[in-house]
């Protein structure tokens, strides 16, 4: 546990008592995509689940993750610009998108388990990936709880309840994952909430 009671990794438990009770998707090994190799992420997926929900307050939504094809793999060379637009080998690299916020996503690593941050109005220009965003899964599913447990006072029509609630949620983001402070999707989320 950090300060504050916010969980390194979390369990069942704390994630659906923010989020509620049946909102995490926990696939079985049948169902994770072979070309997720992170260990630590399929275990985490498998044992605990990941939130598949949709955050009013702020956009973000993980609901895809329940359809069939919702773990479909993106080539990560392709969609970063690391790969020649002629070259049609066979992909090595690969990423998930495990949630998106309108036309912007949260991608995870499929080796190292990393989550970034990517447009996809720059994968043209080889400026798609726009830096990390969360450590990995676990990381970004405390995140995704502590946005839900503030979800009420954000959507406050007090301005005072809000502003606060949106200063202590930064500060207990940067605290989980200090990434946030740095990154244009988490800035784009407190920018439209400010």
């Amino acid at each position: 546990m950090k300060s504050d009671g916010i969980p390194v990794v979390p369990d069942a438990a704390w994630l659906e008592e923010r989020l509620g009770e049946g909102s995490l998707w926990r696939p079985d090994e049948a169902a994770l995509p072979t070309e997720l190799t992170h260990a630590r992420s399929r275990e985490f997926l498998r044992t605990v689940g990941f939130p598949a929900v949709r955050l009013g307050s702020v956009g973000i939504d993980t609901r895809h993750l329940r359809n069939e094809d919702g773990m479909a793999p993106f080539d990560a060379d392709e969609i970063f610009g690391e790969r020649y637009p002629d070259d049609d080998s066979p992909p090595e690299n690969f990423c998930f998108t495990v949630a998106t916020l309108y036309d912007q996503h949260l991608m995870l690593d499929a080796a190292d388990g990393g989550i970034t941050h990517y447009d996809p109005n720059g994968w043209d220009h080889g400026a798609g990936w726009k830096g990390p965003a969360a450590d990995d899964l676990p990381t970004l599913a405390v995140l995704l709880g502590l946005i839900a447990e503030s979800g009420s006072a954000l959507e406050s029509t007090d301005d005072a309840v809000r502003t606060t609630a949106l200063a202590q949620l930064r500060e207990r983001m940067v605290e989980c994952e200090p990434d946030v402070g740095d990154s244009a999707f988490w800035d784009e989320i407190f920018d439209s909430l400010d």
